[in-house]
């Protein structure tokens, strides 16, 4: 219980510093006491210890501001930290429920999807990543229905929709590609890999600048969409992409701008088909085009 709670703690810590505008240490005191949350001075210092040792967020002290800042340049994504910190709270709240009742699984309600298939080998991939080691597994092409065996030196653990991914550079080889860990069984820690994930910083760049995991050999480009009001506070509360900047001026009609600054792959485009009369692609007009074509061969499937 006490680990839920210092998580919880060092959770408002880093929201309430990173939505404020340099809290000073006596501000921030005060709203954790107003949040049950009574730690003394000393104890907050000893939190921003812990935040940078453990989760890698450099919290900085201005003295001109007289207040507190994330360092974005040297710590790792925060929006990132959220996500983790989620998943954490959320089986610990869990754990902790079933020990209370054995019935808690009857006010919950999860998606039918096997989306959590292959999740036990996340320990496995991460311990190989962390020593820099290979692994070996046999993977299931569901496109062809064939079972292939893989060694590979992997780079990063990535989740989108619920859904795991390794990224790695696969054995004789020196391109980076995607494995889904639903598709992956027999997992084996192999040998110690000369691959760091340095050497390949700027082919894992690419998953910074696209939704989900289809990359394409292109730029990142400038994209804008007009949305309508009613959708507007969706895509606030739950971005599209972290690129994604929506201007709080409305037109005429009460719309408003979004810009985006990314790869147009086939993730993104099924976003925006996804949000149909609510929003338009404004340019660039290659996109526009193209997002018109596909509405028309889906509206003749039905014709």
């Amino acid at each position: 219980m006490a680990t839920h709670v210092i998580s919880r703690r060092i959770q408002y810590i880093i929201q309430y510093i990173y939505d404020t505008h340099f809290p000073s240490k006596n501000n921030m005191i005060e709203i954790l006491r107003n949040n049950d949350f009574l730690i003394s001075p000393r104890t907050f210092d000893r939190d921003l210890e812990r935040i940078r040792a453990d989760f890698g967020l450099v919290i900085l002290y201005d003295k001109q501001k007289d207040g507190y800042y994330i360092h974005k340049d040297k710590s790792v994504k925060v929006a990132s930290f959220f996500k983790f910190l989620e998943i954490v709270t959320v089986a610990d709240i869990f754990s902790a429920s079933l020990k209370d009742s054995s019935k808690i699984l009857e006010y919950v309600s999860f998606d039918d999807s096997k989306s959590f298939k292959g999740v036990h080998n996340l320990k496995s991939i991460l311990i190989a990543i962390s020593l820099n080691q290979q692994i070996r597994f046999v993977h299931e092409n569901y496109a062809n229905k064939t079972l292939k065996d893989y060694i590979i030196s992997p780079l990063l653990l990535k989740e989108y929709e619920n859904r795991w991914y390794v990224i790695g550079i696969p054995d004789e080889t020196n391109e980076i590609r995607t494995f889904g860990l639903d598709r992956i069984t027999n997992i084996i820690l192999g040998e110690t890999t000369s691959i760091r994930k340095t050497d390949y910083k700027q082919q894992l760049a690419i998953f910074n600048s696209i939704i989900g995991l289809d990359y394409e050999n292109s730029k990142p480009i400038e994209i804008r969409l007009r949305v309508n009001e009613l959708h507007i506070n969706y895509m606030r509360s739950l971005p599209i992409h972290h690129s994604q900047v929506i201007h709080d001026s409305k037109n005429e009609n009460g719309q408003h701008f979004v810009d985006f600054f990314l790869v147009p792959n086939y993730e993104f485009k099924s976003q925006v088909l996804k949000m149909g009369v609510e929003a338009v692609i404004v340019s660039p007009e290659t996109l526009k085009v193209e997002i018109k074509g596909m509405l028309k061969a889906a509206l003749k499937q039905y014709s």
